[in-house]
């Protein structure tokens, strides 16, 4: 039954609980873990069945007044996390609690939301994912990349491109910066100083692997964070320079966290497929695609919900 749904302040948590639940859960994903969500988000609270038997964070702001719920950066989803298929994601939905007029995130691909909307003016719509089943061997993986996939990597094996594992995430998140700060211009100082965070606990716990990728001069034309865990390998940040793409340095990259993972029960979360340019690449290599869900709903008063779109 999912009639016992706490809600529980960030201060009330029992973390210990917590993080075993997200670990035990079928569906529990890295993003969801104490130490992830206390850097990426600003604030997160939590609903809770029972005695830690099913969770959901909910990651929250303050402005002008309001309360609201949005999406921390570098966390592809969050939503319910149990064990039992029985829990609702409805139920958690209508147990949010009043205070949060205004909801802008993403559940997780194990939930239906194809019912009836569970909540006044909420709005649902399918975001895209892409994964890929590691259990395979490196030959049987590596059959399923596209000509393209196969071209860039016969590239970059050309242009004696050589692959480095041991280079900090610091250095890695830096060279992102670096090279996407015209694109992303959201994402702030304290974002990328939360997500270094992530980071450095994430290598502590042994969920972390870097790749760099540099010419035989020495230069980083492509890098690379994936996280890990028993269930998941999840693409974090990447990509390369304009040098870089024309050496097909990330398709090297993405081989290498590919082959690294081979013949476990993994599963590897392309995560941002949405993006039709990030669609693209991540389809190259044999992924299928996989829907999670985006959430919004505006119970903003008037007329401030008008400049909420």
């Amino acid at each position: 039954m999912t009639t016992a749904i706490q809600y529980l302040k960030r201060n009330e948590i029992d973390i210990v609980k917590w993080d075993q639940c997200i670990a035990g859960a079928g569906n529990g994903l890295i993003y969801a873990r104490s130490w992830y969500l206390d850097n990426m988000a600003d604030n997160w609270d939590a609903l809770v069945l029972n005695d830690y038997e099913a969770v959901m964070p909910l990651t929250w702001r303050k402005k002008y007044g309001f309360y609201y719920l949005y999406q921390p950066f570098f966390t592809a989803s969050l939503g319910l996390f149990a064990n039992s298929q029985a829990v609702s994601i409805a139920d958690f939905l209508r147990a949010v609690p009043p205070k949060f007029t205004f909801w802008d995130i993403d559940i997780n691909e194990t939930h239906n939301l194809t019912e009836p909307n569970p909540v006044a003016a909420l709005n649902v719509h399918k975001r895209l994912n892409l994964f890929l089943d590691l259990k395979k061997t490196t030959s049987a993986l590596t059959s399923q990349y596209s000509r393209l996939a196969k071209r860039s990597l016969e590239k970059s094996h050309k242009h004696n491109l050589v692959i480095i594992r041991n280079d900090t995430p610091e250095d890695i998140i830096t060279l992102y910066r670096k090279t996407y700060h015209t694109e992303h211009p959201g994402i702030t100082a304290k974002d990328y100083h939360a997500l270094l965070a992530c980071c450095n606990i994430a290598a502590g716990k042994h969920h972390l692997k870097t790749y760099t990728a540099h010419t035989p001069e020495g230069e980083a034309v492509a890098f690379y964070i994936v996280l890990y865990d028993n269930s998941f390998v999840y693409s974090l940040v990447g990509g390369s320079t304009a040098k870089g793409k024309s050496m097909g340095a990330f398709y090297l990259l993405t081989d290498a966290a590919i082959q690294d993972h081979a013949g476990t029960n993994k599963t590897f979360r392309f995560e941002g497929s949405d993006i039709s340019g990030i669609a693209f690449f991540n389809r190259q290599f044999g992924s299928t695609p996989v829907y999670y869900w985006h959430v919004r709903m505006n119970r903003l008063p008037f007329p401030v919900k008008f400049f909420k779109k």
